[in-house]
């Protein structure tokens, strides 16, 4: 069935004198940190204050997305005000993905080993100073800077937010992660809005039968594309104030737990429970005694947070006290060692770890397992796990489904907006901006339904794995029948299927990706997976203004090309993580694949 199945744990034993090595058990007769955790979360609850934080961790995906189609949408319009040549024009893109590369490696890391809170904040902080700040710029190229500064803030919110909200979830809402990413589709819609709204009204005249070369005043008459700018930055601005006011976020009781922060992860645990209307949780020290250890990469037990993070959810009146500990060293108690990671590992990986487990405090109170003091993690081991052979397979191929997935939906999206403004049909009238912009929306809205349906299909037979290679190669055949439309509505619908596919595989990507890895290594590996994702969306506008030169519809089969990769590495996935039993919560996350 499940991988959980092999996993094997050498727990320390305890006396007045020293601790040692007593004996190798299977998981089943002890509970992996994360199943602890998740029936603690389970025993609180879903309730409000998971549909608060599901709306405002909504936010930083709403944000990426907004930005992107934002700077998508003005392309035309800065091209014209700086007049810039083809093959340029795609260097606003790409520095704005440059700076989402360097954000989600910088906050994927950070949150790691720092926490969440602060890239919560943080990302959107940098994302509406530097948005609005842009909508002055002076050049192209100090529009490039602003862009890519404003990107080093948003593309922090993939690895960070997403990691986050599934470490409050209990194991049987892991979907409303895929969920969330109707907020990515809400980003586009809003862009597209505004453009519609903003951009066929500011801008420089469009040519006529009678004057095929307007004049244009461009101070004065092209300023839509900076309207635009300011107005999602303002936009952007009201999301964080939404963030700092509504809920004063704690951290994460799995980075607490992980980190050796018991009395922190009760306190949160119980406010949680406080928040959500239920009084009568009552989760005591001892709860967390049977669990097994983190990972053989051990952590510190950070106690000497301020006193703000202690009160769990900051929004709260009243904290709440774990039961005194029965021994006078249970305070000092750090996470259980084991010698084997909770990475899912197979029994043969054990054997190494053992000379690695720490012996620490003396602790009375559990006659099987000895408590630790650990040290932080740094930066190597993280990387170290990700690149073991248990992980190693999963990492490439996530990477690959990142940054090719990027590389073909930023190729056709990017310069969409361009391609319709020089599409024409026999038949057919020139369209005009309006109608441009018109279309785009609607191929934006097509979008929406993609997200909420991908929550579905996750959990029925197709799983994670299934649902993606569907939407993968579903998108890869809408491109090529848009390459070869031959009428507006059948551009229309060909170009609605390529949005409705690609924001469905989307959506399960950024749910899938956090729930394939454990939380020490999380934000990490979610990090390096959108920081690739925004390498292929650097050089991807810039490829495609190339071979727009040579060909219109070249990069929609370089599109097409993308897809399929991106279909092939989810078939060669080890790991399906829907649950099979997801009314129990220490059910195995992760299935392995049957043909492995």
């Amino acid at each position: 069935m499940g991988v959980s199945s092999t996993h094997q744990f050498i727990p320390l034993a305890c006396d007045d004198n020293e601790s040692m090595i007593v004996a190798m058990e299977n998981e089943n007769n002890h509970s992996t940190m994360d199943e602890v955790l998740d029936a603690l979360l389970a025993k609180v609850g879903y309730g409000r204050f998971h549909t608060t934080l599901l709306v405002l961790c909504g936010f930083g995906w709403l944000a990426d997305n907004m930005w992107l189609q934002t700077v998508a949408m003005i392309l035309p319009r800065v091209q014209e005000h700086f007049s810039v040549d083809d093959k340029w024009i795609g260097s606003v893109s790409s520095a704005l993905f440059m700076g989402m590369m360097f954000g989600s490696f910088f906050w994927g890391n950070f949150s790691d080993k720092r926490g969440r809170r602060l890239p919560y904040t943080m990302t959107l902080v940098i994302t509406s100073v530097f948005g609005i700040l842009s909508s002055f710029a002076f050049s192209f190229w100090s529009l490039c800077l602003l862009l890519f500064c404003l990107g080093f803030g948003v593309g922090g919110n993939m690895p960070t937010d997403g990691a986050l909200y599934l470490e409050f979830l209990p194991k049987e809402y892991h979907y409303l992660l895929t969920f969330m990413s109707v907020f990515f589709s809400f980003g586009a819609v809003l862009a597209s809005v505004l453009g519609y709204m903003i951009l066929p009204y500011t801008s420089c005249p469009e040519p006529t039968a009678e004057n095929v070369l307007p004049d244009c005043d461009l101070a004065t008459q092209n300023t839509g594309w900076r309207i635009m700018l300011f107005s999602v930055g303002v936009v952007t601005l009201i999301m964080l104030a939404a963030r700092s006011f509504c809920l004063r976020l704690p951290e994460t009781p799995k980075y607490l737990l992980n980190h050796a922060r018991r009395k922190e992860t009760i306190i949160v645990l119980q406010d949680i429970a406080k928040f959500n209307g239920n009084h009568d949780v009552d989760i005591q020290d001892c709860d967390l005694h049977h669990q097994a250890s983190p990972p053989a990469t051990a952590y510190e037990d950070h106690d000497d947070t301020d006193a703000n993070e202690r009160d769990g959810l900051l929004t709260s009146t009243q904290s709440y006290s774990p039961t005194p500990p029965s021994s006078p060293h249970d305070n000092d108690v750090g996470l259980y060692a084991t010698v084997a990671t909770t990475h899912h590992r197979a029994s043969g990986d054990l054997q190494q770890d053992a000379s690695s487990s720490l012996v620490g405090h003396k602790h009375t109170t559990s006659p099987t397992l000895t408590p630790v003091t650990t040290l932080t993690p740094d930066q190597d081991s993280v990387w170290t796990i990700l690149l073991s052979d248990h992980w190693r397979r999963t990492v490439f191929l996530v990477w690959g489904i990142w940054a090719f997935t990027s590389m073909a939906y930023t190729m056709f999206n990017v310069f969409l907006p361009k391609y319709l403004e020089t599409l024409g049909f026999d038949g057919e009238s020139v369209p005009t901006r309006k109608d441009v912009y018109w279309d785009y929306m609607i191929y934006s809205i097509a979008g929406v339904p993609g997200s909420v349906l991908a929550s579905y299909m996750i959990e029925t037979r197709l799983g994670r794995k299934g649902t993606m290679a569907l939407s993968a190669f579903g998108s890869a055949l809408s491109l090529f029948f848009f390459s070869i439309i031959s009428s507006r509505i059948t551009m229309l619908i060909s170009s609605s299927a390529v949005s409705f596919l690609a924001t469905l595989l989307y959506a399960v990507i950024y749910g899938y990706t956090p729930e394939v890895f454990d939380t020490n290594i999380r934000g990490t590996a979610v990090g390096s997976a959108s920081g690739l994702g925004r390498v292929a969306g650097i050089i991807s506008p810039i490829l495609s203004g190339v071979l727009l030169t040579v060909r219109m519809t070249l990069p929609l089969y370089v599109s097409v090309a993308g897809f399929v990769m991106v279909g092939i590495c989810i078939l060669l996935l080890p790991y399906e993580t829907r649950s099979r039993a997801s009314s129990s919560v220490s059910s195995p996350a992760m299935t392995p694949n049957p043909s492995n």
